[in-house]
């Protein structure tokens, strides 16, 4: 069965912390290099919003060539590298020039668990992968970019509006209620004072594939 693919109308709108909350229950998928399909259900976001928010990239207009993408009319990717050690994917969102993204923090797979798991085994060739790192093969940002194979020379690349898209989102028919939805402060951005106890990141409840 096909799906309606998400457009670049859903990413231009205005309001980032409304985009991410729609974004839950939404499928993040991705086809790299003919390998497959991976993806799933996205179970948990974070918003940034762009040059007011202390934690984001692109607080206070700062411009750097990391960063460039994100300054991007909204429906692209905004990838970088966090702590020398993961990727992280981000949907651009809003006008060019405004800097809102959404991080997609983690998934629930529903899609090519067995391509997703060989990436995670080829990423730890040098270690053992237990039991309930397999479990929890993309719950998390970090986790989530290894096992959909995406990395860094997906930043700015399309991820709408497009026929031949290697990383898509997907709508299936999923709505989830506010009542369903929790909202807790964002994770590793203490630096950014009094934004960083905002509670910009967003939870399908009791969903057991959020990041821990």
């Amino acid at each position: 069965m096909e799906y309606r693919k998400l457009q670049k109308s859903f990413f231009l709108r205005k309001d980032t912390l409304q985009i991410a909350k729609e974004l839950l229950g939404k499928y993040l998928l991705t086809d790299i290099d003919g390998a497959g399909i991976t993806g799933g259900k996205i179970v948990e976001v974070e918003a940034y919003l762009g040059k007011e928010d202390k934690a984001s990239h692109g607080y206070n207009g700062r411009r750097t060539k990391r960063n460039r993408n994100l300054y991007r009319e909204g429906g692209g990717a905004y990838v970088y590298f966090c702590y020398g050690i993961y990727y992280l994917f981000n949907a651009v969102t809003g006008k060019e020039n405004t800097a809102d993204a959404v991080l997609i923090r983690a998934i629930e797979p529903t899609t090519g668990a067995d391509l997703m798991l060989k990436r995670k085994m080829e990423k730890n060739k040098h270690s053992t992968v237990s039991a309930a790192a397999i479990n929890r093969i993309a719950s998390g940002p970090g986790l989530l970019t290894i096992a959909l194979g995406i990395n860094l020379r997906h930043d700015g690349t399309a991820i709408c509006n497009s026929n031949k898209l290697e990383i898509w989102i997907e709508d299936r028919g999923t709505e989830i209620l506010g009542k369903d939805i929790t909202a807790a402060s964002r994770v590793g951005v203490d630096y950014a004072e009094e934004y960083a106890s905002l509670p910009w990141r967003f939870k399908i409840r009791g969903n057991k594939w959020v990041s821990k």
